[in-house]
């Protein structure tokens, strides 16, 4: 089907046009044409954004006390969280995304509901994605090693009494599957449910949580496969701790020299990485996803991003299911990666544009997504449509756009989002999903859910007691 877009504004990250119409044809762009005549509707078009990080998490974690708490201490608060039918999961998540004018994301599966085996979960997972209408990269969470802490965790359960340890081994000591079943695993999830919007990756967890025969495995199949890589690098002081105990001679060295590091990697976070470790990232030509409001959120850190960029890192705009309000809004999350990173007084460090590809260009990088990204013909017809006039409803003076949107742009902003020619999000609604009705589902199970792992709410206080105790006696309190 045939579509024609004119607006008085549009850019990408590389030009800005005024008056415009775009074709839209068979789910790309047909044709970018100066309007023949002035738009009648007040609206400005740019590629929808990518968020090349995320785990799709159904519900806001800070509902189970995990705000501000730190990583080590906030994976565990996870385990409040009931199994739920993963379909019903998914919506959620990819509404919001949607909403947020995301077009895309990655999908960092690291904990299956385990209701049904793993292809069957993730084909639920992937049909909510086309439910929706968002592109998705799934990446199938890998770990061998380190259930509780980075490390040996029998100190950690010594300092338990017996009861939350009981608890807490039954919750977290589970037998992990063996690194050929893990590989065999993703190969399973590939033939369930790749296809034109959904990409499948290996997605070990971290580094801490993986042996070197597993970082092997992994390295050698994704060569043998062409498969996308994705894992998460240094989010946290104590984790950068644990790879230099562990790898004296570097870790981001090690993976080099197993051929880990390639242009199929996308590492998120790397908050505490040194220059020496981005220079061998970016020669490698992976793709580093940053996600400034879950690294504020989980008190990681604020990752050098103006650094990567000078050491020519492609660097991509995560959202990792923690963004600034916890409603998964990307352009709010746009605007905070760059008023953070962009310099400070007369000192330029990024521009808005070089943001704009990190949200644009780059992302789909690290989705394996088709060409897009920029307002051009035979670009993917992934679009989002803001409505200028109330993007600027004081209306003083001409100002750009895009000036605007780095401003003050939010969720509300958005009049429509297209992704390959379909509208999923049309004045504030997700078309074809009652978002608040799944919403309300998902904090009926939960609920019930909390009340039947007293248990384990009991349980969490000394364990995290345990938990800080461990990470203080390596690093010290300050």
């Amino acid at each position: 089907m045939m579509r024609q877009i004119t607006a008085s504004h549009a850019f990408d990250a590389r030009r800005s046009l005024g008056d415009t119409t775009l074709t839209v044809d068979g789910g790309m762009i047909a044709a970018v044409e100066a309007a023949a005549s002035p738009p009648q509707d007040d609206i400005v078009v740019l590629p929808a954004l990518v968020n090349a990080h995320d785990h799709a998490r159904p519900i806001r974690t800070s509902s189970v006390g995990g705000f501000a708490r730190p990583l080590e201490q906030w994976l565990h608060r996870l385990a409040l969280f009931a199994p739920v039918d993963p379909y019903l999961a998914t919506l959620a998540p990819l509404g919001r995304a949607a909403l947020g004018g995301q077009g895309a994301v990655m999908i960092h599966h690291v904990r299956p509901m385990g209701l049904t085996d793993l292809p069957t979960e993730a084909a639920a997972m992937a049909r909510a994605a086309r439910d929706v209408g968002v592109r998705i990269a799934f990446g199938v969470g890998m770990r061998d090693q380190n259930p509780l802490v980075y490390g040996d965790h029998a100190p950690v359960l010594d300092e338990l009494d017996p009861v939350s340890r009981a608890e807490i081994e039954a919750r977290y000591l589970a037998p992990m599957l063996p690194i050929a079943e893990q590989i065999a695993r993703v190969d399973a999830v590939a033939e369930a449910i790749a296809g034109p919007i959904v990409d499948v990756q290996y997605a070990p967890n971290g580094p801490q949580w993986g042996s070197d025969a597993l970082w092997e495995a992994i390295a050698e199949a994704s060569a043998r496969t062409g498969r996308r890589v994705t894992t998460h690098l240094f989010e946290t002081k104590y984790q950068r701790d644990w790879a230099d105990r562990t790898y004296p001679d570097g870790l981001v060295k090690h993976w080099k020299e197993i051929g880990l590091l390639s242009p199929r990697l996308t590492l998120a976070h790397c908050v505490w990485a040194r220059p020496d470790e981005l220079e061998m990232i970016a020669e490698a030509g992976c793709v580093i996803a940053s996600n400034t409001s879950s690294n504020l959120a989980l008190r990681s850190g604020l990752a050098p991003v103006a650094e990567m960029v000078r050491r020519g890192c492609k660097v991509a705009l995560g959202v990792d299911g923690q963004a600034f309000d916890e409603d998964d809004d990307a352009l709010r999350e746009l605007r905070l990666l760059w008023s953070l990173h962009s310099g400070w007084g007369f000192d330029t460090e990024l521009s808005p544009r070089d943001v704009l590809a990190m949200a644009l260009e780059n992302g789909r990088i690290a989705l394996g997504a088709p060409p897009g990204g920029q307002l051009a013909e035979g670009q993917a017809a992934d679009l989002l449509i803001l409505d200028r006039a109330a993007l600027d409803e004081d209306a003083l003076m001409p100002v750009d756009p895009l000036e605007l949107m780095f401003a003050r742009a939010n969720r509300r902003h958005i009049r429509e989002l297209i992704v390959a020619g379909r509208t999923i999000v049309s004045h504030g609604r997700v078309q074809g999903v009652d978002l608040d009705a799944v919403h309300d589902e998902l904090r009926g199970i939960y609920r019930s859910g909390i009340a039947q792992r007293a248990g384990l709410v009991a349980a969490l206080p000394p364990l995290e007691r345990a938990v800080r105790n461990h990470y203080l006696s390596r690093l010290g309190c300050c």
